[in-house]
């Protein structure tokens, strides 16, 4: 004897897709992504803030030919401090000079120390939180009036990390 299939009706599939029937976890986990971020956007937002990658790239235009593949290039090669937030590539502007937009080599050293531990997300929370190595002072707060300071977490941080 054949059993008769049997086919979700679409109010079935509307009630598993609604968000009050997202797994807890889901949840929990969505819920602490958005506060790490408010948390580093108020902690941006002191040092000049963040810029969408367009942006940025209006921004250098004014000094370089092909802005768009330069910030490109920056962002796959890690050489600096971005982040993914809801499909957008964000990066915090602290890590470039206001006048003329060029990296700020203190902030690159220690992007540089770090890109092999952290992913681009545990990159961008790292400079933004307290960090106990500062005297619990976050880097991005830190890194304009003691670089060397902020280098020297981030190293102390990256043997801690690699264990």
């Amino acid at each position: 004897m054949r059993l008769p299939e049997i086919t979700p009706s679409p109010a079935h599939a509307l009630r598993s897709t609604h968000p009050c029937r997202e797994p807890w976890e889901a949840r929990e986990v969505r819920r602490a992504k958005d506060l790490e971020f408010a948390a580093m956007e108020r902690a941006y937002h002191r040092t000049g803030g963040l810029a969408l990658g367009d942006e940025l790239a209006q921004r250098l235009g004014e000094r370089l030919e092909q802005p768009i593949s330069v910030v490109a290039r920056w962002i796959v090669s890690r050489t600096v401090l971005s982040f993914g937030w809801r499909s957008q590539t964000l990066l915090p502007l602290f890590q470039f000079d206001a006048k003329d937009m060029s990296l700020r080599p203190a902030v690159a050293d220690v992007v540089r120390e770090l890109v092999d531990v952290f992913d681009d997300w545990e990159l961008a929370v790292w400079f933004a939180q307290p960090n106990g190595w500062l005297r619990y002072a976050a880097p991005v707060d830190a890194i304009g009036r003691d670089p060397s300071a902020v280098l020297c977490a981030a190293r102390a941080e990256r043997f801690v990390a690699r264990g």
